[in-house]
């Protein structure tokens, strides 16, 4: 919704808040916005013109008219988007739109930090919910032909606690959290904290509004929360991260080992 490149670091904080607390912006006045953000009411004056609006009144109206936004909508908005142009063309400059973003916002001593963090870790916990559950998967199937102990959690719900028990100072927990953060990732990260586990939060968020800790985050751009949300960004972003641990060599020497059982057993289990 908001072209975050042009603006300030306070700016952006009001920003994130504004996107995670449509309800509240909707009764909130200038001054209640600026005590909750932290920031003096003239940035919140300020900030309406920055990110294309007159006021906060203009904006409130505009929330009131996209307020009933389903997944429904979200795909009759990008089949607006497509009533002039070709499928092909109109999804090609759309991914190339989110690669750009999220390149323009890439943090490489985060992503190296993050890389150094997963190859430390005795044990790699990847919390996948709805959509991101893919990127979880080829996560957890790449990181482990490179000899990294990766455990994928599947459960939700009070079930995922069964998976508290294993975590230690010495694990590392990465969380995809895509528009939010869910219950089962608040827990993850109290848990975390509570444990003094690493934490590695991806997300389309540049800020993360959560009164929680964590450690790193790398963003991926998926489009305005009114649109089809595309995964190719968050995909490109892992595809990088699996690419850079697996040039060290550890990583290699396993990748040689899995050769090596592949040839003694090709007879019996043929690829």
């Amino acid at each position: 919704m908001f072209d975050v490149q042009n603006l300030s670091q306070s700016q952006m904080r009001i920003a994130q808040w504004i996107l995670h607390n449509e309800s509240t912006v909707m009764i909130a006045t200038e001054k209640e916005i600026a005590e909750t953000v932290g920031v003096s009411i003239a940035s919140v004056s300020r900030f309406w013109s920055k990110v294309g609006f007159k006021s906060l009144k203009a904006y409130k109206q505009y929330i009131k008219e996209k307020r009933e936004i389903t997944p429904a909508k979200k795909m009759v908005n990008t089949l607006v988007e497509l009533e002039y142009t070709d499928v092909q063309s109109h999804h090609l400059n759309r991914s190339i739109h989110h690669l750009q973003t999220t390149l323009n916002h890439f943090q490489r001593e985060q992503f190296e930090q993050a890389i150094a963090a997963i190859r430390q870790a005795r044990c790699l916990f990847i919390y996948a919910p709805g959509p991101s559950l893919s990127l979880g998967e080829l996560l957890s199937y790449r990181l482990s032909r490179f000899g990294i102990n990766v455990r994928l959690i599947r459960w939700m719900g009070s079930e995922m606690l069964e998976e508290l028990i294993q975590m230690d100072k010495e694990c590392l927990v990465l969380l995809f959290c895509f528009g939010r953060v869910l219950k089962e990732g608040e827990v993850l990260l109290k848990h975390a904290k509570a444990n003094r586990c690493k934490t590695i939060i991806v997300s389309d968020q540049l800020v993360m509004d959560i009164p929680l800790p964590y450690d790193l985050i790398l963003y991926a751009d998926r489009g305005a929360k009114e649109e089809f949300h595309s995964m190719i960004a968050p995909l490109f972003l892992m595809e990088n991260l699996i690419i850079e641990i697996g040039k060290d060599q550890k990583s290699l020497s396993y990748m040689e080992k899995l050769h090596d059982i592949r040839k003694t057993y090709k007879e019996d289990l043929p690829r």
